[in-house]
């Protein structure tokens, strides 16, 4: 089964050193360094320096989870996520929905993980809809 990217964990990194970063830059605009010497300018510069390092491993970090998910898949992160539909939910929701036949149950299953069953319902239900104009057109050809 598909799992989705884990976006949470470098999110939550990158959050905490933007915050790290601004607060280093309030810190350099203070009153505080007013009264320092040229030595405390070059530390807060320094320390920003690896705060931005850190900055630039989170986006890297970012871009790996990013480049693990295939085209269809969601990636978002897991806040946002679909709840996975238990064997049973997904038999209730094909009696309930004979549309849902159009798909195998492989197909369904990784599309339900992805997309929700409502959404791959709708989708279902667009192409019953769309299903006789696409077979006259080709018909017809």
């Amino acid at each position: 089964m598909y799992e989705k990217p884990d976006l949470d964990t470098p999110l939550a990194a990158l959050r905490t050193n933007i915050t790290a970063w601004q607060a280093s830059l309030q810190r350099h605009l203070s009153d505080e360094r007013k009264s320092q010497s040229i030595a405390f300018d070059v530390q807060l510069m320094e320390d920003r320096d690896d705060i931005a390092a850190k900055i630039v491993e989170d986006f890297t970090a970012i871009d790996t989870e990013m480049s693990k998910r295939r085209v269809t898949d969601g990636a978002a992160p897991s806040a946002w996520s679909i709840e996975r539909l238990t064997d049973a939910e997904l038999a209730a929701a094909k009696a309930d929905w004979p549309e849902l036949a159009l798909f195998n149950d492989a197909t369904l299953r990784l599309a339900t993980d992805v997309l929700g069953i409502h959404m791959v319902r709708d989708m279902a239900r667009q192409a019953v809809r769309n299903a006789p104009g696409v077979l006259n057109n080709s018909r017809t050809k």
